[in-house]
């Protein structure tokens, strides 16, 4: 048996909060795929996003599965119909007012065959929206602000530890 998370999220611009949930499934399970959406959201491009993705997030984030998508809530039930494997279990990492969802009863409803544990539902203080790194909150509409305003330290202060440093080339990505 494996566990294997399963993180469905627009994550426009991927940031700390984002973060601690891959860090979280990382710690808690044997795979993680992300699903992440391709759309436009705000001033911020979906080609843009992914190509900040694939050139700088997705190689400092190994044991990923990073995969784009139209609609990552979508992607995640399409995966669960379509690819699970009966004995394995799945964690679904998300924000705690998102857990409705995959809910434990719909979930149960939709797929009795398979062990599906919503985290955000189990423990909702872990998962409130705007945790990130030592309890320093982020949000993306956060964020988008601290892009829109050009403020390059706060948007800074929003990202994992790990993408500090490529603050700049990010934002940068970001705003063509």
């Amino acid at each position: 048996m494996k566990i294997i998370g399963l993180i469905p999220g627009a994550m426009k611009p991927f940031h700390a909060g984002h973060n601690y949930l891959v860090q979280s499934a990382t710690t808690e399970c044997d795979e993680v795929i992300l699903w992440t959406s391709t759309k436009d959201r705000d001033t911020i491009k979906g080609k843009n996003m992914q190509k900040a993705w694939t050139q700088i997030i997705q190689p400092l984030l190994p044991r990923v599965d990073i995969r784009f998508v139209t609609s990552p809530i979508g992607a995640v039930f399409d995966y669960l119909y379509d690819d699970p494997e009966v004995g394995n279990e799945y964690r679904i990492y998300g924000g705690a007012d998102e857990a409705t969802r995959f809910s434990s009863a719909s979930m149960i409803q939709r797929f009795p065959e398979l062990t599906i544990v919503n985290v955000a539902e189990i423990h909702p203080e872990r998962m409130v929206r705007g945790v990130g790194y030592a309890g320093k909150p982020a949000k993306g509409e956060w964020v988008r602000d601290a892009i829109q305003a050009g403020d390059h330290d706060k948007f800074r202060s929003f990202l994992p530890k790990f993408l500090k440093p490529h603050a700049k080339e990010y934002l940068r990505i970001l705003n063509q």
